[in-house]
């Protein structure tokens, strides 16, 4: 080896060295500008400052964005044909841009140009920060998660993390009105990410506008799931996601392939974004007369209840919840918000593969009128078995729901009012039993049979992968017909000229069987717990806790700090799912290089 070559490898070695040692430092000081960035945007939020602390923080944010500048462009200058090939090379190229226009513009008199006044420069300072935190401290989130935690645990902690995130953020003194619990605040937190709607303090008395904005935005996020939220970002822009990483998205997401994940995580949140801003805006119309006086904000109001029936919360920003006198009778508005809780519910599968179905009808139709030949698979082929379960199954529960609750509360509650009303109220009572929550009667003044309707709705709750909870409805029909088969004698179970894997029939017995268990052996430490609670009382809330509905008896808001804890575990059990959790917690066994005899018991 002659001496310029040898000189020409070690100089190439030294400058990949170099590289490397920029890259973890450039990482680092991101990481680390980030955590700084959402932590004195926490303080903004949530604290009262005067205006030599605004002037210092305005000071801090320039400093900032100059850190976020230059470490991009050092990343770009060392490495430009690998950051070109990742997902976000564009974006972040438009991020450095926009870095770059802002600082200019914080240089540039305000009075030379009034279409560019302080008040722009600072919102899209705001706008800069916020974007590139949240996405910086996602991608190192989702990388150190990858290294030291199971792919059965993210899904876990991701929204443990959260919902100590929320009870952090909801504690800030500008988030409530008067003194607030570290355990009302978890409390809060818990049932805003786990999407279930309990509450132990009166929602718009406690909670100030922006302690409102937290509260919808953890519902939001615990909607989604956290996953979605960090994964989509670390996809989409700056890092890659490893493979162990994808293989457990690919669970969560139930996708057949590796190569599905992006998009579907793209459509999930777009979905998502689009129902809600339709419910936004159908909900605000329907509120349009009330008087200001009377509703003040309809935007707002229209936006948190778009997104808290979508997302299966059941949260509002009335007192009375939907039994409010101010939209008690607005039947239009209870009805459209049941639509909303139903999308929601029915599941991401079923919602895309209705998309699939239309674009599928909509080639044809374009064909047709070409005069070129139509494909001769059909409707079958798109349509999954999940989708052929979850309909007839939902269209069952909500029809049968309404019917019942009808007939048993027709005479009670539902006694005073117009035929109009009491099938909206009866549509709506057999909807939020499966999983959202809102109350639209007085549910101390309910039949015990009306209670029981309440509780089998409940328990059973919403079909998989949605924004609900519950056993969900296809772990319902499975085992159903597993019961058929062994009625029958028929050694498999079939759906819709399918046979449902050995696999699905444990899966589906084994929820059910956990659910029973965790519900009897928590309403029994409840009853020990607070001896005031009568036994149907700890029985619906517990069931409302663990299905993550919301729904309650008067309990909640009298329970002491241990029932609390109680119904906050409860509640994060049922997001998160009790199999996943077992699965999660206990230490895989390994294959076993041989099989017992096999003996029958007596049953």
């Amino acid at each position: 080896m002659t001496l310029p070559t040898e000189l020409k490898y070690k100089i190439r070695q030294y400058y990949h060295n170099f590289q490397s040692l920029v890259k973890i430092s450039t990482d680092i000081i991101a990481f680390l500008t980030s955590f700084l960035t959402l932590c004195l945007l926490m303080y903004e939020i949530g604290f009262h400052e005067d205006g030599k602390v605004h002037l210092l923080l305005s000071e801090i944010y320039k400093i900032i964005l100059r850190i976020f500048l230059y470490t991009g462009l050092i990343r770009v200058i060392l490495n430009p044909q690998g950051v070109k090939k990742e997902k976000g090379f564009w974006f972040e190229v438009v991020l450095l841009i926009a870095l770059t226009f802002v600082i200019i513009l914080e240089a540039w008199p305000a009075t030379s140009n009034p279409l560019f006044s302080k008040h722009f420069t600072d919102v899209s300072t705001y706008i800069l920060l916020t974007t590139i935190s949240v996405i910086e401290f996602s991608k190192q989130i989702v990388t150190t998660l990858q290294r030291y935690v199971k792919p059965e645990m993210m899904f876990v902690y991701s929204f443990l993390f959260i919902i100590l995130v929320g009870t952090f953020l909801l504690s800030l003194p500008n988030a409530h009105t008067y003194p607030l619990s570290l355990i009302d605040a978890l409390f809060t937190s818990a049932s805003a990410v786990c999407i279930t709607g309990l509450t132990v303090v009166d929602t718009s008395a406690t909670f100030t506008f922006t302690g409102l904005i937290i509260l919808v935005s953890l519902i939001q996020i615990g909607g989604i799931g956290v996953m979605t939220f960090t994964s989509f970002f670390a996809m989409s822009f700056f890092s890659q996601v490893s493979f162990r990483d994808q293989l457990s998205l690919k669970n969560i997401l139930n996708e057949n392939s590796l190569n599905n994940i992006f998009r579907t995580l793209f459509y999930i949140l777009l979905t998502t974004f689009l129902i809600e801003g339709f419910g936004a805006y159908v909900i605000y119309n329907q509120i349009k007369d009330i008087p200001e006086q009377i509703l003040p904000d309809k935007l707002f109001f229209s936006i948190f209840h778009a997104v808290s029936s979508f997302c299966n919360a059941g949260f509002s920003t009335l007192p009375g919840n939907l039994y409010d006198p101010i939209v008690r009778n607005l039947y239009g508005l209870q009805s459209w918000m049941a639509c909303l809780v139903i999308l929601g519910g029915i599941g991401f599968p079923i919602l895309f593969n209705f998309g699939k179905l239309f674009v599928h009808y909509f080639r044809n139709a374009l064909s047709r009128l070409k005069g070129n030949p139509v494909p001769h698979y059909g409707q079958f082929h798109i349509i999954s078995l999940t989708t052929r379960i979850v309909l007839p199954i939902t269209l069952i529960l909500i029809a049968g729901g309404t019917l019942a609750f009808l007939f048993l509360e027709d005479h009670n509650t539902l006694q005073d009012l117009p035929l109009s009303g009491k099938i909206a109220l009866a549509f709506m009572n057999a909807v939020t039993p499966r999983t959202a929550g809102f109350n639209n009667v007085e549910m101390t003044s309910l039949l015990p049979s009306s209670i029981f309707l309440l509780l089998m709705l409940m328990w059973i709750g919403a079909s998989p992968m949605s924004t609900g909870g519950g056993i969900k409805t296809t772990t319902f029909v499975v085992a159903f017909k597993n019961i058929i088969s062994i009625i029958r004698e028929k050694q498999t179970v079939e759906i819709a000229g399918r046979t449902i894997s050995p696999g699905n029939i444990r899966r589906a017995n084994a929820i059910i069987l956990l659910s029973l268990l965790w519900i009897g052996g928590v309403t029994l430490f409840l009853l020990i717990t607070n001896p005031q609670a009568s036994f149907i009382q700890a029985l619906f809330e517990v069931v409302s806790a663990l299905s993550t509905v919301g729904l309650s008896l008067g309990l909640t808001p009298e329970l002491n700090i241990s029932g609390k804890i109680i119904i906050s575990i409860t509640m994060f059990a049922g997001r998160v799912g009790l199999l996943t959790l077992l699965i999660g917690i206990i230490r895989q066994q390994p294959v076993q290089p041989c099989q017992y005899p096999e003996e029958n018991v007596i049953l």
